[in-house]
């Protein structure tokens, strides 16, 4: 679903002026009724107009008592699909020449409207001007190939791999750090959102410290030190709780065991010199805590940074698993993670205010 031709310019034109009054009333409580207006668009501006087109949207958002639970997938992407076209269309020509280049590693499998928004938000959010994406698709069966060769065809710094067969976690993402230009690496899950200044900040603390080996920042959804309580349900909200946090919690930042790959930033020598990801884990699980053992072993600091927020929907592909398979692989992975280092596997811990937090709404 896509908006084309001058009647999308029209509609970013006209939401980029309405964007901060947005933003200032918190109004942005989408619904699914919006996606069908974003895919009715060029018909209401024919007969109606861009701004007409607006305003209606505006109309819903003041009219919806929105829901607080989890946040519906249909309104996250049609809010970052316009966020996403006008921000690229005003980031196009920046000079890269001072900046490293960083390579961002996607996998994809099926779910395809998970992908178009995190797309859409690095495209919306990024403001660091040097950078490339690589997604390598795993044998989807769905319409995620076609859908990323028609999107890289107008994003030049997009290279898509598609594979005939699913090589796993570990394997798609060894494929996309091979075939990456960047002096860094970033391993991003496709169920995530980013915020705006990610790349900036993750990079910072790699560049500073030459002892800093893997860099991850906080999110809603992990299962160790790096989640924390959230306060919000819309994408605005999302984006004002990040920048608010970013001000906040400015160079904060702790060791941890082990940075799960939703989001990692290394440097690609070190990934490289370290063995890459273990394939041996497959169809993925416990890769995240082999690949933190490595680092700390070779004297490098693993950190989490309290002033980068990503959005993270979690286990998007996972969580399609029965649980009996999603239970028996994680078993396998485990004992294949003890064997080769002959030790215990222990769980992680969360943050005590996650737990004040929760007795909190009871």
């Amino acid at each position: 679903m896509t908006i084309q031709g001058s009647n999308k310019l029209s509609i970013i034109r006209y939401y980029v002026g309405l964007k901060s009054k947005i933003e200032k009333l918190k109004l942005m409580k989408v619904t699914q009724n919006i996606y069908e207006y974003i895919r009715r668009a060029r018909q209401i501006y024919r007969e109606k107009g861009a701004k007409f087109f607006l305003k209606a949207i505006l109309f819903k958002l003041q009219s919806r008592k929105a829901s607080r639970n989890q946040p519906v997938l249909e309104d996250w992407l049609a809010f970052y699909q316009i966020k996403n076209g006008a921000q690229y269309n005003l980031t196009q020509g920046k000079d890269t020449n001072q900046a490293p280049k960083v390579s961002i590693l996607i996998l994809t499998f099926n779910n395809l409207p998970v992908t178009q928004l995190c797309l859409f938000s690095i495209y919306a959010n990024t403001t660091y001007s040097n950078f490339e994406i690589i997604v390598v698709d795993n044998a989807s069966h769905d319409e995620t190939p076609s859908w990323l060769t028609k999107f890289a065809q107008t994003h030049s710094n997009l290279k898509v791999i598609l594979n005939d067969k699913n090589l796993g976690f570990a394997a798609g993402n060894n494929q996309a750090a091979r075939e990456s230009e960047g002096e860094y690496l970033i391993f991003l899950n496709n169920d995530t959102v980013v915020t705006k200044g990610w790349m900036e900040r993750l990079l910072s603390y790699i560049r500073e410290d030459p002892n800093v080996g893997l860099v991850g920042p906080v999110t809603n959804a992990i299962g160790n030190e790096a989640r924390i309580p959230v306060t919000y349900s819309t994408p605005v909200e999302m984006e004002v709780f990040a920048e608010n946090r970013a001000s906040m919690m400015q160079g904060q930042s702790f060791e941890i065991r082990m940075l799960a790959l939703y989001c990692v930033l290394t440097r690609k020598d070190h990934f490289t010199s370290l063995g890459w990801l273990d394939e041996r884990f497959g169809v993925g699980m416990f890769e995240d805590d082999d690949l933190a053992v490595r680092y700390h072993q070779s004297n490098l600091k693993v950190i989490c940074v309290e002033d980068v927020f990503i959005h993270h929907f979690q286990s998007m592909s996972f969580s399609k698993l029965k649980k009996e398979h999603y239970d028996k692989l994680f078993m396998e992975n485990r004992k294949k993670y003890e064997d080769k280092w002959d030790r215990k596997w222990e769980p992680y811990h969360f943050r005590q205010e996650l737990f004040q937090n929760r007795q909190q709404t009871k």
